[in-house]
């Protein structure tokens, strides 16, 4: 399988149809598969994680090329961190909400087992919000996410108003994916599950047994669950046990993004490390 597997990018992009905030800073896990960690080097100097957004190099920049360009969807996250733990998100949502802007948050959840109150921040954007779900077992929680520890998602996702989750699907958890699934089902407010093949510029050799287990799984798939739609280029939802859950190629989907650095970095490409790189003159090493 691996030997079969096509690292090459999908560069037919669509129109852009929403931007990311990437926040830097250091984060509560440590994702093996972090896109992060392909240039930790230029990412871990910074920490705008207490910086007030008004404070950001180019942000207002950026919003204007948002407008500009049409993009009405803005989703906060993580480049090396997460969402839940910047200073100011609450009023950063409502700064975008006052541009109209539709804002979304992607997540791996942890803050809301410690601060309950982020969840009604969360459930005040209009966009979905992506939760991370990667193993329900603790040791295998420990390998993909350096936490044994997990979110207590019982009580944490009947309380979100537009959930949805993402599975990074890899070698440490491929013997668990169904197992994930049928937990899932047990939500009614749960939108649909996002499964995304590992993504990488510079560490190809080291994540390939991941990406090659994401090509297993698709396959058993595609072979057993009926397909409901395909959107885009190389997405495919299917319906698993009464779930949509839709399997996700990154760099072979032809949507498209803008993307905003908190350091100040603004890249118009998708690619989000190839663009970081670009901007500072750099080649992913």
């Amino acid at each position: 399988m691996t030997s079969q597997i096509d690292h090459s990018k999908n560069r037919n992009r669509d129109d852009y149809s929403f931007a990311n905030i990437n926040l830097l800073g250091k984060c509560n896990v440590q994702c093996f598969f972090c896109l992060g960690e392909d240039i930790p080097e230029l990412l871990g100097c910074h920490n705008q994680l207490k910086t007030h957004f008004n404070e950001w190099n180019n942000f207002e920049r950026f919003l204007d090329l948002c407008k500009q360009r049409g993009i009405k969807k803005i989703y906060i996250t993580g480049q090396n961190t997460d969402s839940l733990l910047y200073y100011y998100l609450e009023e950063l949502i409502d700064s975008l909400f006052y541009r109209d802007f539709q804002v979304g948050i992607r997540t791996n959840g942890y803050m809301f087992d410690v601060k309950p109150d982020l969840i009604r921040v969360a459930n005040a954007c209009e966009l979905s919000v992506g939760i991370s779900i990667h193993s329900l077992n603790p040791m295998a929680n420990k390998m993909i996410m350096g936490r044994s520890d997990i979110p207590d998602w019982t009580e944490i996702i009947p309380e979100l108003k537009n959930p949805r989750v993402s599975i990074v699907l890899n070698r440490c958890n491929e013997h668990e994916f169904f197992s994930i699934l049928r937990y899932l089902v047990q939500f009614d407010n749960l939108r649909y599950v996002q499964v995304r093949r590992p993504s990488t510029d510079t560490r190809q050799k080291l994540l390939e047994p991941d990406i090659a287990a994401y090509e297993r799984v698709y396959t058993q798939v595609k072979h057993i669950f009926p397909l409901r739609r395909r959107f885009v280029t190389d997405a495919e939802e299917y319906e698993i046990y009464g779930l949509p859950v839709t399997f996700w190629r990154t760099v072979k989907t032809s949507v498209n993004s803008m993307n905003f650095f908190t350091d100040g970095t603004i890249s118009d490409m998708y690619f989000v490390v190839e663009g970081y790189c670009k901007q500072h003159n750099v080649a992913p090493q």
